[in-house]
């Protein structure tokens, strides 16, 4: 009994930390915490233990599924908490993926499988299944290392992710307990060979389903601003008024043609992982609307470049924006930008020289560029143009064009945005942008 206290204790543990995050990313987050709770509690008593791993694939299922659908969505998750736990940054990184499948779609296949072997192991239909389901677990905990790892080069946690790690390691202590108390014990080659054959078909058969309805919520969303008159109006969801006004001095860098319908600007900060993120994806709006331009400016999360920032929080913001107006003189701005948005790990003054250097900047005057006051002035007079048109933090978006000369703020992603774009150039009538909401 004091085991299962203890365990109780341990699992329950960051539930007070989760409900404090407030809202309903604390009530989601709470949730599936609880949800980690229950299954090692019936996982811990032997006469639940079946169950225990059922109900724990079965809640992992729907984790991952409402991954997998914002995986391709562009509506913000209910599990962004902060910069750093963000599920939308870890999920729609470039690790969210592997090769052309979404990592979350192969969870939903895997405790697809799970809770099929589960559910019938549980009700005495398949006494070999543990031996598979040790094997599937443990593959899954050895997988959940390498997401750990991705995790540390993005810089930013998924709440529900970490989540199903915990779900995870209760699987495979569940399973490897199941099979070793099996009577009588199937070999690990038996327990395999019995059920590979359910395994290929369930898992096969949800990623299939799975390809399919996330193909169709992606068609839907980009069909956005089409002919339906209610599609239209879901786009300001995208969009919102801008509290300030936007000031442009001519010294920003610029990408597209100049003289394009459209015009973007982006505060941003290269320590930031949704700006990472970001830059991908305004990398690949800008090829797929030629009718597009976006300036760059910087608003570096550290006091040392920023006023309005309290603390030290990013503390290679401020040199590593400095750097890219020092590559901007030499017209590499974005070469460097993107390396260095590639690299938020490596941005000390060693790690940005180097990449200055693999852009064959000429380093004698990057250096003095360095050293020069004026350059540090540069970025504090981008920080100063963020707060006279309100920005709050890092990336923010703003859009004119779409209503004329007058600016919105995007809250969206790459299919958001070209689904706004594509309704302002086809002369859809969007709807009015709703007022600001703090973010």
């Amino acid at each position: 009994m004091s085991r299962k206290l203890l365990l109780l204790g341990l699992l329950a543990a960051p539930l007070p930390a989760f409900a404090a995050s407030g809202g309903s990313a604390g009530l989601v987050i709470g949730a599936a915490a609880a949800a980690v709770l229950v299954s090692g509690v019936l996982v811990a008593m032997p006469r639940t233990r079946g169950w225990g791993v059922a109900v724990g694939s079965l809640l992992g299922i729907v984790i991952a599924g409402y991954l997998t659908a914002q995986h391709s969505g562009t509506a913000p998750s209910v599990c962004n908490v902060s910069d750093v736990w963000s599920c939308d940054t870890v999920n729609r990184s470039v690790y969210s993926k592997v090769g052309t499948v979404p990592v979350a779609l192969l969870g939903v296949a895997y405790y697809a499988v799970m809770a099929w072997l589960s559910l019938r192991q549980a009700s005495g239909g398949a006494p070999k299944a543990p031996a598979m389901m040790t094997v599937l677990a443990g593959l899954a905990v050895l997988f959940d290392l390498y997401l750990g790892w991705a995790t540390s080069q993005i810089g930013a946690a998924c709440p529900l992710c970490v989540a199903s790690w915990a779900l995870n390691a209760i699987l495979l202590v569940g399973s490897a307990l199941l099979w070793r108390s099996s009577e009588p014990a199937s070999s690990l080659m038996d327990g395999i060979k019995a059920e590979v054959g359910s395994v290929a078909v369930v898992g096969l058969l949800t990623l299939v389903v799975g390809a399919m309805a996330s193909r169709d919520a992606g068609a839907g969303g980009s069909t956005m601003g089409g002919a339906s008159s209610g599609a239209v109006a879901d786009l300001s969801q995208y969009y919102e008024q801008v509290t300030g006004r936007i000031e442009l001095d001519g010294t920003e860098p610029v990408a597209g043609d100049a003289n394009a319908r459209f015009t973007m600007v982006e505060w941003a900060d290269f320590e930031c992982p949704h700006c990472g993120v970001m830059s991908g994806e305004l990398k690949e709006i800008l090829a797929e609307n030629k009718d597009v331009k976006l300036y760059f400016k910087h608003y570096p999360i550290s006091d040392t470049c920023n006023s309005f920032v309290e603390g030290e929080r990013h503390k290679f913001a401020c040199n590593a924006a400095a750097a890219s107006e020092c590559a901007r003189l030499q017209g590499q701005f974005w070469e460097l930008s993107r390396q260095m948005f590639k690299n938020q790990e490596f941005l000390g003054k060693e790690d940005i020289r180097f990449m200055a250097q693999q852009q064959k900047l000429d380093m004698t005057a990057f250096e003095a560029c360095m050293a020069d006051p004026t350059t540090a002035e540069s970025v504090k007079q981008d920080v100063a143009a963020g707060g006279v048109a309100g920005v709050e933090g890092t990336p923010s978006i703003f859009l004119k064009g779409a209503f004329g000369e007058q600016w919105v703020r995007l809250n969206a992603g790459k299919e958001g945005i070209n689904a706004v774009l594509a309704a302002a150039r086809d002369g859809k009538p969007l709807p009015p942008p709703p007022p600001h909401a703090e973010h």
